[in-house]
C-alpha cells in the first residue's frame, strides 16, 4: 500500500495529495526547491528530468522538461506566487500543450515531531473536466511515483 494518500472527491475541481516523510521539514523544503536534486526525483524513472529553469522566489518561473527513450518531451511550467521556506509553496503548474490542465498548488509542509513532516499538497484546477483530465491522463500514479522517489532521495541524503 502507497504511503501516499490522494484524495478528489467527485465534482470538485481540486485534489488533495498528502504524504509523511522520515526528515526534517528543512530539508524536505530544500530538497524540494533545490534544481540540482529536481532531476533524482520529480516524475516517473522512464523519463530524464531536466530543469530548464527554476527560479524559487515570489514571481520567479520553474519549467521541467521530461523526456522518454524515443526522445519526445513533455513539458511543465509554472510561477512562484508564494516561497515562504520552510513551510509553504504557491505555485502555478501547466502542462505544455494542455492548457485544460492547469492549476494552482499549495504545498504545505508540516512540522511534526520526532524529525518528520507532512507534506499537504492542493491543487485547484480551473474546472473539474481538467481536474479529471490530470487524473485519467495519471496523475496519481504519477505522484505516487514521485513522492517514492523524493523520499527515496530524502533517505539516502540522511543517510550520508
Amino acid at each position: 500500500m502507497s504511503k501516499t494518500k490522494i484524495v478528489a472527491e467527485k465534482g470538485a475541481q481540486n485534489v488533495v495529495i498528502s504524504r509523511e516523510f522520515n526528515s526534517p521539514r528543512e530539508l524536505v523544503f530544500n530538497t524540494y526547491t533545490d534544481p540540482t536534486t529536481v532531476p533524482e526525483w520529480w516524475g516517473p524513472k522512464r523519463y530524464k528530468t531536466t530543469v530548464d529553469r527554476m527560479d524559487v522566489k515570489k514571481g520567479g518561473i520553474w519549467r521541467f522538461i521530461h523526456r522518454d527513450v524515443e526522445g519526445n518531451e513533455y513539458a511543465f511550467n509554472g510561477v512562484y506566487h508564494e516561497v515562504n521556506s520552510p513551510e509553504r509553496i504557491i505555485n502555478t503548474f501547466e502542462v505544455e500543450g494542455y492548457p485544460e490542465f492547469i492549476g494552482l498548488v499549495t504545498i504545505n509542509l508540516e512540522k511534526m515531531p520526532g524529525g518528520k513532516t507532512k507534506f499537504i499538497e492542493n491543487t485547484v484546477y480551473q474546472s473539474v473536466e481538467g481536474r479529471d483530465g490530470m487524473i485519467k491522463a495519471g496523475m496519481s500514479e504519477g505522484a505516487i511515483e514521485l513522492l517514492d522517489r523524493l523520499e527515496e532521495l530524502l533517505d539516502s541524503i540522511q543517510n550520508v
